[in-house]
């Protein structure tokens, strides 16, 4: 028997051919010493929102706050009130809440700053332009860390608030000068702020110091990042590094003064097809895995944390995964729902997507481990019992193109395992197996094989 080798990252490859395969919408789980791809989780709805465009959103005590095109909502348990006013544009929004308390008792200030420029305050019931004139109109994003709100401007200006309030003194300034690369963002994970311009990224501590707390660091990390929304590990709950989207189109993991590169030579041509406004990182964690999901007009990719693999993303009726900001809140994140506006949770029970199909895609790399024009016999697969019915396929040129291929159910228990029968004649570009789904039912797979085949060519 000869393993037919299905990849442990999608590599799509940049023709057809080049690559060792694809997962789409689909993990790998760790089953003791074996490898177990399981579906991606389902989104259930929470709640509707009737808003569209999901622009940010940020939990503020267990109130959540989202800011959509032409409206900003606060939802408190099952109630959904949109405030008076709005944040102008679609673009994306940066919103972060401070420790402010009256009386003892918990009044947050909560702030969001449009990616292309303009801070705004949000209450309970309201949405107003930022109150002091001392911050620039031309602010990019906004971070809190140790007190302060935290506010970059593109010409690599760094500023802070006072100590749990919205006012702005016009020397609590600093600039980022290591570069003249500007900034595009501020982001925050333990005692760290980040300051990241076109080319640089200088981190910060706070230090207590008056008009202005911070104080940077004596490292300058020597890459910047490629746009305002193109970072995310910020949220709550998220045990892991920062990542982001580096100017130079990879992705990188951001921990302490280190940066890594995590992306493959399939996600950087991805990011560098992209449309660098469009592009969004969002994280969340599902049955203790950290997952980055990276978003554009091209499609979504997501990362794996845990074993630092890539697989693609795709939801029905989109052009890349439909999930937009996430957040933790209750024990469950949630995410916002770029099609329709709903507030989701993940689900590993019912495998749809607000009710639409989750499809799943797994392709294997060449097997060549006979010669060309050899008839194959027989290909066997390994799933775990399942309701689910699969359509398997074949290609022996490189996946240019696929035999018509045929269905089979995960559901009888007598025909185990499950198995094809006479799939062509090789070539020297191997064979390929492909397998579909777009059941609402769970499954898992552990692998397949091909017997080794009569080695006498067909004449």
């Amino acid at each position: 028997m000869v393993a037919v080798p299905f990849p442990k990252q999608s590599t799509p490859g940049a023709r057809p051919g080049e690559g060792e395969g694809r997962r789409v919408n689909a993990w790998i789980d760790k089953d003791g010493d074996k490898d177990v791809v399981r579906r991606s989780p389902g989104l259930v709805q929470v709640l509707q929102t009737d808003k569209t465009g999901i622009r940010g959103a940020l939990n503020v005590g267990g109130a959540w706050v989202l800011v959509y095109t032409g409206s900003v909502v606060r939802i408190t348990g099952s109630t959904v009130t949109t405030l008076t006013g709005s944040i102008p544009g679609d673009d994306g929004v940066t919103i972060a809440r401070n420790n402010k308390a009256t009386g003892g008792v918990s009044t947050p200030d909560v702030v969001a700053v449009r990616s292309s420029g303009g801070a705004y305050v949000i209450t309970t019931t309201a949405v107003s332009s930022y109150p002091d004139a001392d911050l620039p109109a031309t602010v990019n994003s906004v971070e809190f860390l140790g007190g302060y709100f935290h506010f970059t401007i593109p010409d690599g200006r760094l500023f802070a608030s006072e100590l749990n309030s919205t006012d702005v003194n016009a020397l609590s300034v600093t600039t980022a000068e290591s570069r003249p690369d500007g900034l595009r963002r501020a982001i925050a994970t333990g005692s760290l702020l980040y300051a990241m311009g076109e080319s640089t990224i200088e981190p910060y501590q706070n230090v207590g110091t008056q008009p202005y707390p911070m104080q940077r660091a004596t490292t300058v990390i020597p890459v910047g990042v490629l746009a305002t929304m193109a970072a995310c590990g910020n949220e709550e709950a998220w045990n892991n590094p920062l990542f982001f989207v580096a100017s130079d189109y990879t992705v990188r993991s951001l921990s302490g003064y280190e940066t890594a590169r995590i992306s493959t030579p399939d996600v950087e041509r991805f990011v560098q097809a992209s449309d660098r406004a469009q592009i969004r990182m969002v994280a969340h964690v599902w049955r203790g895995v950290g997952f980055v999901i990276l978003s554009s007009d091209k499609g979504s990719w997501e990362f794996d944390t845990t074993r630092g693999a890539w697989a693609e993303r795709e939801s029905v009726g989109s052009d890349r995964w439909r999930g937009g900001p996430t957040w933790f809140d209750n024990d469950r994140w949630l995410v916002a729902d770029r099609l329709t506006g709903d507030v989701l949770t993940f689900s590993g029970t019912n495998f749809t997507e607000n009710g639409s199909p989750l499809p799943v895609l797994l392709e294997s790399g060449p097997t060549k481990d006979f010669p060309a024009r050899i008839a194959v016999p027989s290909l066997f697969l390994d799933f775990t019992m399942s309701s689910a019915d699969v359509h398997l396929s074949w290609s022996h040129n490189g996946g240019q193109t696929w035999a018509a291929g045929v269905d089979r159910s995960l559901a009888t228990a007598d025909r185990w395992p499950v198995r094809v029968n006479r799939l062509g004649l090789s070539t020297h570009h191997g064979i390929r197996i492909r397998i579909t789904t777009d059941t609402d039912q769970d499954l898992s797979f552990i692998g397949a094989n091909i017997p080794i085949p009569d080695k006498r060519p067909v004449a």
